[in-house]
């Protein structure tokens, strides 16, 4: 990987990373271990560097173990240490609150002031905490898992991995048992042979990626159910949901979410739910951050997490762009102004593979084209894109029309590469050759959103200036005029 202008990127791993990357015996060594390893191996090829934080050092004296711990002290000396750590904002104790020095929540806090305060680029953490401090404080783009981190970076590279096949719609009699896939929940669930027969004599429907051999990739495993939990309407539980950790990093995840919310959408679910334990931070992560919100817990101690797809009166006090989380997608609020996008082909196929016309040519898309929030740059002067607005995404020089609709979450104007570079690398089409092309000649534009609806029928240049949405081919970002907007909304069905 080509290096950044200037200093290499800088990137800060948390303790819950550093200890599953040094185990200090055998018996130590942990599911994280080998992607850490790989994320570790990932940094060095791209020749960025790889920091701790004084303030870990607070963590690893916790550890009781005495000659655990003067290991874990001698192995801290093989990475760099943060020099001069910023202090933590003031105006953060309003929000984060002011903890006692040396407590494990002041340390998360010295690691996100070190964001803040752009010492380091990204920060590395499995911790579910501190995303969800991040995101309080704005910074959550800049907070990856491991997972979140190998995306990154591969999607920074200037060419890209091979890209996984497409999910598959499939009976739950249509995958091996003997899959290694499985031995994980296995362990987790010992009367897990017998509920899989169950859900195979009872023709249970799933989605499922599948990698090199035909094995899984990853799984969502539904049932269909009414009444439970006290929930009034069609419910979808998702009753396993997993991506192999040697395929974790595509985000996979997302590609299963786009499908059940696709499917919940078509056949009149009103809620989606599923349970996972609290260990598993890095998946509820990824469902809290597509509006499922804790309502409980099951008799066996996990986690309910429930999505409700329908909107009631309340949500009308919502701002736009919560609106589209709680509900969506592809629910949203047609209120806010609204932005004419052109694309080129060559980046909308990859963006948006799934609303490309050769996908059934090409089945699957790279790591940025299967999830739902993504990042689009461009030298576009516009400053006026806000939280919650419509974007569409009007496909130039070929079909000529708006294809896929999305929500802004933030945008980002700085001409940077390395800043640029932090924040999109885990969204964006662009690789860090175009970010630094882009960067070159000015300012550029990064359009953070989410993937809302992909319209089976594209609306056509000439239907969009018959209705006051465009004079003409859009050569940059267009503000959508009221009339046009009001349009647009009933052609949309909003």
């Amino acid at each position: 990987m080509t290096a950044l202008r200037g200093d290499a990127m800088r990137i800060l791993i948390d303790t819950n990373v550093l200890i599953p990357l040094e185990p200090t015996s055998p018996e130590q060594i942990e599911e994280l271990t080998k992607p850490a390893a790989t994320l570790l191996r990932a940094i060095e090829d791209a020749r960025y560097q790889l920091f701790i934080h004084p303030a870990m050092k607070v963590d690893v004296e916790r550890d009781r173990d005495e000659g655990r711990r003067q290991l874990r002290e001698l192995l801290l000396g093989k990475y760099l240490l943060l020099p001069a750590p910023p202090p933590v904002p003031a105006s953060w104790t309003e929000i984060l609150g002011s903890p006692e020095v040396h407590s494990n929540d002041w340390v998360d806090h010295q690691l996100l002031a070190a964001v803040r305060s752009n010492a380091v680029g990204v920060l590395v953490t499995e911790d579910l905490r501190i995303h969800r401090k991040a995101k309080r404080v704005g910074l959550n783009e800049r907070v990856a898992t491991v997972e979140e981190a190998l995306g990154m970076l591969q999607g920074l590279r200037d060419t890209f991995a091979q890209p996984p096949p497409a999910v598959e719609f499939t009976f739950a009699h249509d995958v091996d048992v003997e899959d290694p896939f499985f031995d994980s929940l296995r362990g987790d669930y010992p009367p897990f042979d017998s509920w899989l027969r169950k859900c195979q004599e009872e023709h249970r429907r799933c989605w499922v990626v599948r990698g090199h051999g035909h094995h899984l990739a990853a799984l969502c495993l539904i049932k269909d159910e009414e009444g439970v939990l006290g929930f009034k309407g069609r419910t979808l539980k998702l009753c396993t949901f997993k991506v192999a950790p040697a395929h974790q990093g595509r985000r996979l995840g997302e590609l299963l979410l786009k499908s059940v919310f696709e499917h919940a959408s078509k056949n009149g679910h009103a809620f989606v739910y599923v349970t996972a334990y609290e260990r598993q931070g890095a998946l509820m992560a990824v469902f809290e951050d597509f509006g499922f919100r804790v309502e409980g817990r099951t008799e066996t101690g996990e986690l309910i997490l429930v999505k409700q797809l329908r909107a009631v009166e309340t949500s009308e006090q919502v701002a736009p762009l919560e609106f589209h989380v709680r509900h969506g997608p592809p629910a949203m609020r047609f209120e806010a102004p609204a932005f004419i996008i052109p694309i080129e082909p060559r980046f909308h196929h990859l963006l948006f593979p799934d609303a490309d016309s050769q996908l059934s040519l090409e089945p699957g898309a790279h790591p940025f084209g299967n999830g739902l929030r993504k990042v689009y740059l461009c030298r576009a002067l516009t400053r006026q894109i806000g939280p919650g607005a419509p974007l569409l995404f009007y496909l130039s020089h070929s079909r000529k029309a708006v294809t896929v609709i999305g929500v802004a979450e933030q945008t980002l104007v700085s001409a940077d590469a390395r800043e640029i570079a932090a924040t999109v690398g885990k969204r964006t089409v662009f690789s860090l050759r175009d970010i630094e092309a882009l960067c070159s000649n000015g300012e550029v534009l990064a359009i953070h959103f989410r993937q809302a609806v992909i319209l089976k029928e594209p609306i056509l240049l000439g239907d969009l200036c018959r209705n006051g949405v465009l004079n003409g081919p859009p050569q940059s970002i267009t503000t959508v005029q009221q009339g046009g907007r009001e349009w647009l909304r009933r052609r949309l069905g909003l």
